[in-house]
């Protein structure tokens, strides 16, 4: 299956300041050992503008981006493509860390501007017939109750994007990398 591997810069190692080693490293060795395909893209808020609200993407150039000069719609498009998601993010104040937060809120694009109720909730219609499944990894030194919220809030960003299949967790050194990837390959072998 091919992969979508979205990386925040901390995630590659203790250089990088990762607190938990080359997650990033880890998690493609494990993913193309066991017989996928990984595109990796590094994101970095600063190089990332921040989505301006102005509907553009829904009205002007449905699918795709007004904001055209950093990136954001060539990967917007490569999720689109991909079999599956992963987004490898360090954990801040229970949510995601700016690198990933600044690709979601521009992803926006991949959705329809029209509402729905969906699983009982006022949601996004889709814009395209599927969605990648979607796994969110969160990493760092940080409280069970950031942990937690940081879960919670990955799924329910998953309500927007509608993926075949879902699923979110936490790694450090009592949850490492390898029993990630092992759910995450589950997973993936659950929906093919």
């Amino acid at each position: 299956m091919k992969i979508l591997l979205l990386c925040d810069r901390a995630s590659g190692g203790a250089d990088n300041g990762a607190p938990v080693g080359d997650l990033r490293g880890a998690l493609i060795d494990l993913l193309t050992d066991a017989g996928h395909e990984v595109e990796t893209v590094t994101l970095n808020w600063e190089n990332t503008k921040p989505c301006v609200g102005c509907f553009g993407c829904w009205l002007k150039t449905p699918g795709k981006c007004v904001i055209s000069n950093d990136g954001a719609n060539e990967t917007a498009a490569a999720h689109i493509r991909s079999g599956a998601i992963v987004a490898l993010t360090e954990i801040t104040f229970g949510g995601f860390s700016a690198d990933i937060k600044s690709y979601l809120d521009r992803s926006i694009q991949n959705i329809a501007a029209d509402f729905e109720v969906y699983k009982g909730e006022m949601r996004h219609k889709m814009r395209y017939d599927s969605f990648p499944i979607w796994a969110a990894v969160g990493y760092g030194d940080v409280s069970d109750a950031e942990r937690r919220t940081f879960v919670e809030l990955a799924q329910r960003n998953s309500l927007n994007m509608r993926p075949k299949d879902f699923l979110a967790l936490t790694v450090n050194e009592n949850a490492p990398i390898d029993e990630a990837g092992r759910a995450i390959l589950k997973l993936l072998e659950a929906s093919a």
